[in-house]
């Protein structure tokens, strides 16, 4: 085989190539290997040294009385919860959060009621089941109306199914006195 002028291009450019992919990834990507490897040895020899964890111990009650000092309110808890509770079982059982509007507070004696209004889109089936475990969840509430609505998507071609949920929560006054 000759060598003649398109061959030694050919050859010259795979080495140019081989060096510039070193230069520009392969160097990078070794460097930051041996970074991981030295900090991850570190953190293997400091795991079991008593004096880090009386530290890390120290640090953590720290925060913790710091973040007490910034309690959130329990509406707002309460909503996070509900809020999480939703999207757990929406995936459990494939159904999607469409809305969820802000509570609606009505007080009346010594109750303050929150009213949590949230859509749903997905089966009929699923969101019975995501409706009944909230039901069974004496914390979160009892369910005070519920309405399903069938629409069509008239770009595909299709129906689906929302359903329309509010969840009440009732609350004394006398408890936040």
């Amino acid at each position: 085989m000759k060598l003649n002028r398109k061959n030694k291009i050919l050859i010259f450019g795979f080495f140019i190539t081989l060096y510039l992919c070193y230069a520009f990834a392969f160097s990078n990507t070794i460097e930051y290997y041996h970074q991981y490897k030295s900090q991850k040895e570190l953190i293997d020899a400091n795991l079991n040294d008593p004096a880090i964890m009386q530290q890390l111990i120290a640090k953590e009650k720290q925060l913790t009385k710091i973040l007490g000092q910034y309690s959130t309110a329990d509406k707002e808890s309460f909503q996070n919860d509900l809020l999480k509770q939703l999207s757990v079982l929406s995936n459990k059982y494939n159904i999607k959060i469409v809305d969820f509007k802000e509570p609606h507070v009505y007080t009346d004696k010594n109750i303050k009621s929150y009213s949590y209004s949230f859509s749903l889109e997905g089966s009929f089936n699923g969101m019975l089941l995501l409706v009944n475990n909230l039901e069974n969840n004496a914390s979160l509430g009892y369910i005070k109306h519920i309405a399903f609505i069938k629409k069509k998507n008239y770009k595909t071609n299709s129906d689906y199914l929302t359903g329309e949920i509010i969840l009440q929560k009732n609350q004394s006054l006398k408890d936040n006195n």
